[in-house]
């Protein structure tokens, strides 16, 4: 089956395609093959992160930066820490994206083996005030904050009175949204895939948990970052009780329309 996450009136790929079997969970990119695009995949399988990523965990020392992890296939691994809204976080090392390049993202990795008292944001912001912590304030009445004024993601958080995951997408000249995934959490210790995409004043997720797509569709949210805002990927993960959260990232594919200047 062919989702396709964006398209002129005329049908022609603008932005990111993925194809995918429903029942394996291993969604493919695809026209991020498209000759007008440039993109990157990391597998995480070398001893050592590319100097293109930068981590980021809270303070006082409890969360594990993510690092490269010697298991099966390799992939970076992270962990939050037993101390109740400790964070650990992945991002890219600059703001290098114009949202009119259409950039889009899809993360493969593993819930935790406990998702009660858990935390996670994946998506493209501008630089943040600090990049353990995720863009958005508050899930319930939509808020953005932590520095960021342009973005678009999914976001979930068992603190807030939606525990389930929601996409979201803010930017200067539209005001913050959010779509409710239905009643989504990852499954614990599961494979997941998520797909964001974003354009001037649009957001796009997709996502497979344990190999199902959630809602059978892609979630768009009227509103999204402002061309000319550069952003970058970020994946923020948090424990919202005293139990640690291990997280692995098993790889990340980047693409967007070649339009260097």
């Amino acid at each position: 089956m062919l989702y396709s996450a964006y398209c002129t009136p005329g049908g022609q790929p603008c932005g990111p395609r993925l194809t995918g079997s429903l029942g394996d969970g291993k969604p493919v990119p695809r026209a991020i093959a498209h000759s007008a695009y440039r993109k990157h995949h990391w597998h995480f399988d070398e001893d050592s992160i590319e100097a293109r990523w930068a981590t980021a965990v809270s303070a006082g020392g409890g969360p594990t930066a993510f690092a490269y992890n010697a298991q099966r296939n390799g992939g970076l691994q992270g962990a939050t820490g037993a101390t109740d809204n400790d964070a650990t976080a992945l991002h890219l090392d600059n703001v290098i994206f114009d949202p009119a390049d259409n950039p889009m993202m899809l993360v493969r990795w593993r819930a935790p083996a406990a998702v009660t008292g858990f935390s996670f944001e994946i998506g493209f912001t501008d630089a943040k005030t600090d990049e353990f912590l995720p863009g958005i304030t508050d899930i319930d009445t939509p808020a953005s904050g932590n520095g960021i004024t342009d973005g678009g993601g999914i976001h979930m958080d068992t603190d807030q009175t939606l525990t389930t995951a929601a996409a979201w997408g803010v930017g200067t000249s539209t005001t913050i949204l959010k779509t409710d995934m239905l009643t989504f959490t990852p499954t614990a210790s599961a494979i997941q895939y998520t797909m964001v995409g974003v354009r001037e004043g649009l957001t796009y997720v997709a996502h497979w948990n344990a190999g199902a797509l959630v809602g059978n569709r892609i979630w768009a949210v009227a509103s999204g970052p402002d061309a000319a805002i550069l952003v970058r990927p970020s994946l923020v993960f948090r424990t919202r009780n005293t139990t640690s959260k291990t997280i692995n990232i098993h790889s990340i594919v980047l693409a967007a329309e070649e339009n260097a200047t």
